[in-house]
């Protein structure tokens, strides 16, 4: 929709030959002729591009964009040389998306050369007006050098989301491969005595459960260690959560501004995690336009504090429980023994704090 609209718009520039036209005195069935050219040549110029907007450098339109230059041929010597000049750009344009882009430079050619050779016939010395021809082959060469531009972001974001399937894929691979290693060993012994204990339950009661007593202390240590793997997964960094932070705030056009005192090692992950969710509400959430970050330490506590100018969540959210991610924040914040509060801010805005006791405060 978007471009169809800018497409649209653009062929405001057809008004150019108009004045000098109008000026001649027409007769009425000379506007009627006029009027219905122009008419035309949009519908004309629309059906081929806006198709092209649809399938790219695929000529689903040939006739249409036949007619296009027939039409501007046919209205050449009613308009004049302004609308030989209007109409080239929409042309360019034309074969540019409705042709491969190794056919442009030969379609685009023909079009220069057309283009001049119709200004004598048309009355207009060449050494006048040289310089309708150069626009032109200007154009198509900043239309060629878009094209290319545009193919290669569009490569790149391609390639982008390969490398991110692959990383992803790698990541769900090492994962698999580190809980095998942790748990194929232990559930394989435990398999073992647990059928082992099955044997010895009537006949050897005692070692049966000292069997399963090893089996539960398996268990636990198992759990344990899984348990340590997903933290290890799961730990965030600071300074990339505040550099994300960043950037995301910034591609969103709001203004970030950091205040960042020291801050012990083993606090800095459930920060980090404060960080990721705030920010992530004040992109979705708050339509602010600007936004404060303050770390550090006071009254034996770390703390970090996320205030906002928007509209932010409702008053109380993280107190009534809020989303899932405020949600999920506030347990992980109450499991280090902190806690974490949000609300509007005075002064309006919202802000988010959270509080961590340290392991070495009194």
């Amino acid at each position: 929709m978007k471009g169809r609209l800018w497409t649209s718009v653009y062929l405001v520039a057809l008004v150019w030959p108009m004045p000098a036209f109008l000026a001649s005195a027409p007769s009425a069935s000379a506007v009627v002729l006029v009027a219905a050219g122009v008419t035309g040549f949009v519908v004309l110029y629309l059906r081929v591009v806006w198709t092209a907007l649809v399938r790219p450098h695929r000529n689903a339109t040939p006739y249409a964009l036949a007619l296009l230059y027939v039409v501007t041929a046919a209205m050449a010597p009613i308009l004049g040389e302004m609308w030989l000049f209007a109409t080239s750009y929409f042309l360019i344009t034309a074969v540019a998306t409705a042709l491969p882009e190794r056919a442009l430079p030969a379609a685009a050619g023909g079009t220069v050369v057309a283009l001049t050779l119709a200004l004598p016939l048309l009355g207009r010395p060449l050494a006048e007006y040289w310089w309708m021809p150069l626009q032109t082959v200007v154009f198509t060469a900043a239309i060629r050098a878009f094209l290319r531009l545009e193919s290669a972001n569009r490569a790149l974001s391609e390639a982008n989301v390969k490398v991110e399937r692959l990383a992803v894929d790698n990541e769900r691979l090492r994962f698999a491969r580190d809980m095998h290693d942790l748990l194929g060993h232990s559930l394989a012994v435990m398999t073992v005595k647990s059928q082992l204990a099955g044997r010895l339950a009537v006949a050897d009661p005692e070692r049966a459960r000292a069997e399963m007593e090893e089996v539960e202390e398996l268990s636990r240590q198992a759990l344990s260690e899984v348990r340590e793997a997903i933290a290890g997964y799961r730990e965030l960094s600071l300074p990339e959560e505040l550099e994300g932070a960043r950037r995301a705030l910034g591609t969103a056009g709001v203004r970030l501004e950091v205040a960042a005192g020291p801050l012990p090692a083993d606090v800095e992950p459930v920060l980090a995690w404060v960080i990721r969710e705030a920010a992530t509400n004040v992109v979705r959430h708050s339509a602010a336009r600007r936004c404060h970050i303050r770390l550090g330490v006071e009254g034996g506590e770390a703390y970090a504090e996320v205030r906002d100018d928007g509209r932010g969540p409702a008053s109380g959210a993280v107190a009534s429980g809020g989303g899932n991610g405020l949600r999920g924040l506030a347990e992980r914040v109450h499991v280090a023994g902190g806690t974490l509060d949000g609300g509007p801010a005075e002064g309006g805005g919202f802000l988010l704090s959270a509080r961590l006791p340290l392991a070495d405060a009194p």
